[in-house]
C-alpha cells in the first residue's frame, strides 16, 4: 500500500506528468514539434538486420501479444485477482488511447513504412501500452521479495524494452517522435494512478 507520507509527492509527480503531456499536446497542435521529429527521424539508418529486430521487438507491445498475455494470466495465474486487476488496466488503457487518438485525429508520417498500420497516430498506442504494462510488472518487482540485486536488473531490462518500443514505431514509420514521447507520458500517468487506487482501495496486490 502506498504510504500516506508519500502521497504528496505522488500528486506533484501526477501533475508534473500531466502538465508535460498537456505542454506537448499544446505544442504539437501549435506545429512546434514538426522540426523534432523530421531531425529525430533523419538521424534514423534503415539497415535490414535491425529491421528484422525491432519488427519483432514492436510486437511486444501489440494489441494481439496483450491478448494473449491476459488469456494466459487468467487462465494460468494462480493468483486470479492479479490477473484480472492486469486485464482490467489493459482494457482501460485501450479505451483512454482509442479516445486521445480520436481527440487529437494525428495522421500517420507519410514516410517509408516498414509496418502497415491504421487508425490515427497521437498517442503512439504501443509505446502507451507498453509503458503500462512494463511498469506496472516493475512495480510488481518492486513489492516483491526478490533479491535486490535482481529487482534492479530486472527494472533496468523491462526500461529498456520501453524506450525500445518507442523507437521501434519511429524507425518502422509509423508514428512520430512525438507520438512516442505522449505515449511515455500517458503510459506512466496511467500506470501511477491505477497502482494508487489498486493498492489503496482494493489491497489486493
Amino acid at each position: 500500500m502506498l504510504s500516506v507520507s508519500l502521497l504528496p509527492d505522488f500528486i506533484c509527480l501526477l501533475f508534473f506528468l500531466f502538465f508535460c503531456f498537456c505542454l506537448w499536446s499544446y505544442l504539437l497542435k501549435s506545429n512546434k514539434l514538426t522540426k523534432i521529429d523530421t531531425a529525430f527521424y533523419n538521424k534514423i539508418k534503415i539497415k535490414p538486420k535491425t529491421t528484422f529486430i525491432l519488427k519483432i521487438l514492436t510486437n511486444f507491445a501489440s494489441t494481439k501479444y496483450f491478448v494473449l498475455v491476459c488469456f494466459f494470466l487468467l487462465i494460468f495465474l494462480k493468483n486470479k485477482k492479479l490477473a484480472l486487476i492486469i486485464t482490467i488496466y489493459l482494457i482501460i488503457d485501450s479505451l483512454i488511447v482509442s479516445l486521445l487518438k480520436h481527440i487529437f485525429k494525428r495522421n500517420r508520417p507519410n514516410i517509408l513504412r516498414l509496418v502497415e498500420e491504421k487508425g490515427y497516430s497521437y498517442p503512439s498506442g504501443h509505446t502507451t501500452t507498453g509503458s503500462c504494462f512494463y511498469l506496472f510488472l516493475c512495480y510488481l518487482i518492486i513489492i516483491s521479495f526478490l533479491p535486490i540485486y535482481l529487482k534492479i536488473i530486472l527494472i533496468f531490462f523491462f526500461i529498456l524494452l520501453i524506450l525500445a518500443i518507442g523507437f521501434s514505431r519511429i524507425y518502422l514509420g509509423v508514428h512520430y517522435f512525438s507520438d512516442c514521447v505522449s505515449g511515455l507520458l500517458v503510459g506512466t500517468s496511467y500506470c501511477l494512478v491505477y497502482v494508487y487506487f489498486v493498492s489503496q482501495l482494493l489491497n489486493l496486490i
